[in-house]
């Protein structure tokens, strides 16, 4: 049975009873750990670095006490499992206890969560503690540079999009969370009275990001990756470029619409008032939020290609596998609906965004077992809820997108 009776309620009661279910969600996923990643089903013995992080920004902006606790727990436990090189994990098996360490995105999102706690908290004992294990934590993102470009490099599937869409090399969405960890650690330096270089290294990154993933004009070669040959990216060019590329890796690129990683470069400034237009008039036009915020990638990947490698879809389980508009493969995930309704915000586009927020609402509201799952992702064409219910980082993301929308409070 699908709980799918979204038309009872709407307008703001239906905007306002999301977000009360959404904090009820994070009371129900706080343990003495800190958040799991959803309450029971697959994911509910398990702390992630990446999810976990964004569920605090949206913790900490909800003022309660229980879950700025519930963010402090969840930022100590990754904290304290950081290994020798500085990385943090990607994700934490409450019990039996077992730590896995492939995640880029992970490092970077725990970085800007533990900025943002400080910034809602203002506990210098916190900031005093977390510092060292900052600092660790961003040189270890600088050695991934192991282009010598100034941007950090992935191995295959090493972000949020863990699966058979195995996108790697020089990844925007991964430099993009590298150029705001940048400013985060910069930020916290100065808070700290420690001088620093991040700041200057994150205005490198995001020049860096501008020049590889928006090519408009032919590129000079001291602006390219050393040891690249630019003749199979001319093609690449593109003065009237609606969107970031996806990847580049060895001689290859992905030129597919990666809608997180271009909603974070609007969110973070690293997208010009021109790129943030294009950008959103681009996922207006290919109705990207459409049936709910948001599809994830644009256009899907319809036959094998070395970005998608089906074969290893034969070994997931079918709310893991990227069918077309399935999963990361077009599917319609919550949590980055959120990002998108912020960028809305962040433009000015208010009514679009508010219009957007109670779509997002009634997309968390529908259920495959009961109302109000807050579903980790929906079919990108029917809008049927297929992932694991319950799900802490989409509840965060909705709370993050009111707080913006309606009380023009950002912690992201």
């Amino acid at each position: 049975m699908l709980y799918d009776n979204v038309k009872d309620i709407t307008g703001m009661e239906l905007v306002q009873r999301c977000y009360d279910e959404a904090i009820n969600l994070l009371f129900s996923t706080s343990t003495s750990v800190g958040f799991s990643a959803s309450l029971g089903g697959l994911y509910g013995n398990e702390v992630w670095g990446r999810d976990g992080s964004i569920t605090c920004l949206g913790a900490v902006t909800t003022r309660d006490n229980k879950l700025i606790e519930s963010s402090r727990k969840t930022l100590t436990t990754f904290k304290q499992a950081q290994n020798t090189f500085g990385q943090i994990p990607n994700m934490i098996r409450i019990s039996p206890r077992s730590i896995n360490f492939y995640a880029l995105d992970a490092s970077s999102w725990w970085i800007i969560a533990v900025t943002s706690f400080w910034k809602a908290t203002r506990d210098e004992d916190f900031l005093s503690e977390f510092w060292p294990v900052v600092k660790k934590a961003i040189v270890w993102l600088k050695y991934q540079d192991i282009a010598n470009t100034g941007l950090v490099c992935s191995p295959p599937s090493a972000d949020w999009m863990d699966s058979s869409l195995q996108r790697y090399g020089i990844v925007l969405y991964n430099n993009i969370l590298y150029y705001k960890a940048l400013l985060c650690v910069s930020e916290i330096a100065q808070a700290m009275g420690c001088n620093e270089t991040e700041s200057g290294e994150a205005e490198r990154v995001k020049t860096k990001i501008n020049t590889l993933f928006w090519p408009e004009t032919r590129m000079p070669p001291e602006e390219w990756v050393p040891g690249w040959s630019t003749r199979f990216y001319e093609e690449a060019i593109d003065r009237d470029r609606s969107h970031y590329l996806n990847f580049l890796s060895f001689e290859n690129y992905d030129w597919r619409c990666d809608v997180s990683g271009n909603c974070l470069a609007i969110l973070w400034d690293v997208a010009d008032r021109s790129k943030a237009d294009r950008i959103l008039a681009y996922i207006l036009e290919r109705r990207l939020a459409s049936p709910f915020p948001i599809r994830v990638l644009d256009p899907p990947i319809l036959y094998p290609n070395p970005s998608w490698n089906p074969k290893i879809d034969l070994y997931r389980p079918g709310l893991q596998q990227n069918l077309p508009y399935q999963y990361h493969n077009a599917g319609i995930w919550p949590w980055v609906g959120g990002l998108y309704i912020l960028a809305l915000e962040k433009v000015g586009k208010h009514d679009l965004a508010l219009n957007e927020l109670e779509r997002l609402a009634q997309a968390n509201r529908i259920g495959r077992d009961k109302e109000w799952e807050f579903n980790e992702w929906l079919h990108g064409k029917t809008g049927i809820p297929l992932g694991t219910g319950l799900q802490s980082w989409s509840a965060s993301s909705y709370i993050l997108a009111c707080r913006a929308v309606l009380d023009h409070i950002w912690s992201i």
